[in-house]
């Protein structure tokens, strides 16, 4: 697999958790500190995202940075994990 190839899936998979967030392109900036101009290009597909860009957007959303980089991601699944997680320490 080449990079340009494994960028297209981290764009697909970021896009997938923006849906799945309902988060504008505006408050994921806010968000993660990632300029607003940086963002639109990536989600544009202009430019590839970096690592520290993924582990960003990673973090912000509770997931594993790897996951966004698998073609087998899955948005709901991984929302639902995060979810899970919370329970778990709230049960402690």
């Amino acid at each position: 697999m080449n990079y340009r190839s494994l960028n297209s899936i981290a764009a697909t998979n970021i896009d997938s958790m923006r849906g799945a967030t309902h988060e504008s392109i505006e408050q994921l900036s806010a968000n993660t500190n990632i300029p607003l101009s940086t963002l639109k290009a990536r989600l544009a597909r202009r430019y590839s995202y970096t690592l520290d860009e993924i582990e960003l957007l990673a973090r912000h959303w509770g997931i594993d940075g790897a996951g966004l980089l698998s073609s087998d991601f899955s948005a709901t699944k991984a929302i639902a994990d995060r979810e899970g997680v919370r329970d778990e320490r709230d049960d402690r």
